[in-house]
């Protein structure tokens, strides 16, 4: 297997860490020791309590290093002649309707900020931008249907 670039910019999961990978694939990603990560850990499950949650969410959440969906993007110009990704849902980065996937590709971050982010909002709102993410899904074309209409158009 070809070298990984931990400093993509994108989280990922170790696939030989203890109990998922989470822990590694934060230390490798903010270049820190494991064992701290560890120990932060391990406090907040044994102080606040909030770090199983936390942690089964990551796992949810953050992919492996060595199962990183890449999705081929037709990337269209701006109107100052950069290039961004068409938004559309993600028909491989999706963990539910591709809605976070879309977002973070359009956007260029990393999707599992995008899907934490989304999730702590779901929890915030009450359930509220559930209906939000619904709708999204429903308004939002996958990329197939993306690249259909574009080249229809031209």
């Amino acid at each position: 297997m070809g070298a990984i670039n931990h400093h993509s910019g994108v989280l990922t999961r170790s696939p030989n860490g203890l109990f998922g990978g989470v822990c590694e694939g934060l230390a490798r990603r903010y270049d820190m020791p494991v064992g701290l990560i560890r120990l932060a850990w391990l406090a907040s499950v044994l102080f606040f309590g909030t770090g199983v949650l936390l942690y089964l969410v990551l796992w949810w959440i953050v992919p492996r290093s060595d199962e990183l969906p890449v999705e081929p993007v037709i990337w269209e110009r701006d109107e100052l002649g950069r290039p961004s990704a068409p938004l559309a849902r993600t028909e491989v980065d999706r963990m539910f309707l591709g809605v976070c996937g879309g977002l973070a590709r359009r956007w260029q971050i990393d999707p599992s900020l995008v899907r934490l982010g989304a999730l702590s909002l779901a929890v915030v709102s009450l359930g509220t931008s559930v209906l939000a993410y619904l709708i999204a899904a429903l308004v939002m074309p996958t990329q197939s249907e993306a690249n259909k209409n574009k080249h229809l158009n031209l």
